[in-house]
């Protein structure tokens, strides 16, 4: 299969528009039309429902969709390779990572290993939470920074904790909580919560439930959220408490809420680096090396 095709798969997933989709690639309706159905006949099944305005995706394109951001990256992540060793014999370290508090964690070993290190050349990537230890064990990435949750039961990724810490309440300047040096668990427990669906954050969703009912509570987990800044809207506009990391920053809204810590939780976490025990990367070596 040429790999245009999956180029062009995945952006009319996205745009749901022939014409759109042509525009963004600088090629006719009529070609991407075509690839569209070489590939519905390669593999057996349609994959638009082109009756729909805009398409609709049909079943099948949900798994090919995302095989194929997968295999599209890993396409890019080669060529990217190859392209900066044969202009001047530059090695790549390619490091995904999936929120904020994962690159505070690792900024401060960058400097001196690009020092030691002139000729190897960092990738950073974000991606969502739960893609992390799949897009590693896919070899797209050599090195993911995520919270130990992504990585557990993977017996082909080895792991180094970079920071261990524990989840506080996040809580609205309104909230009964809001003037609390600390919340107990039966505080904690009494109000609705809201958190990252398990869309966005995969394992890390169903470990912080396991952690609430080790506190011996069931949850009441009123709204789920996609990202960080529509789970902090919830938290205001319907005075629900959050769960963020203590290292979390806040500030552009310290006079909205607050980051309280709880007292006798099993909401704890750690951030480690992960990467693949067969990767022969050489320039993987020498990063671990320098942590």
């Amino acid at each position: 299969m040429n790999i245009e095709k999956i180029k062009y798969f995945i952006d009319l997933v996205e745009c749901r528009n022939f014409t759109d989709t042509a525009k963004k690639n600088y090629v006719s309706q009529t070609t991407i039309s075509q690839h569209i159905a070489s590939i519905e006949k390669e593999f057996g099944m349609q994959l638009f429902d082109r009756k729909q305005i805009p398409i609709e995706p049909t079943e099948a394109r949900w798994l090919f969709y995302g095989e194929a951001v997968i295999l599209w990256k890993q396409y890019n992540n080669m060529k990217a390779k190859m392209e900066n060793y044969q202009r001047d014999h530059t090695q790549t370290l390619a490091i995904e990572y999936a929120a904020v508090t994962d690159i505070k964690s690792i900024l401060k070993f960058i400097p001196p290993f690009k020092e030691n290190n002139p000729n190897i050349k960092i990738e950073l990537n974000k991606v969502l939470l739960k893609d992390v230890s799949e897009f590693l064990q896919k070899g797209i990435y050599d090195v993911a920074i995520a919270f130990d949750s992504e990585f557990k039961g993977k017996e082909d990724i080895l792991t180094k904790t970079l920071y261990s810490g524990s989840y506080y309440a996040v809580v609205y300047k309104h909230h009964p909580l809001y003037d609390n040096s600390s919340i107990s668990k039966e505080e904690l427990y009494g109000y609705p919560l809201v958190m990252l669906s398990p869309e966005a954050i995969g394992n890390s969703y169903y470990l912080m439930i396991e952690n609430a009912i080790e506190d011996g509570y069931e949850p009441n987990i009123l709204r789920t959220a996609d990202d960080v800044e529509t789970e902090l809207f919830y938290i205001v506009t319907d005075n629900l408490i959050g769960f963020f990391p203590e290292n979390y920053n806040l500030t552009y809204m310290r006079d909205e809420v607050r980051l309280i810590p709880l007292q006798d939780s099993h909401h704890t976490f750690k951030i480690e680096i992960g990467y693949l025990r067969d990767n022969r990367n050489p320039a993987l070596k020498l990063f671990l090396n320098q942590l």
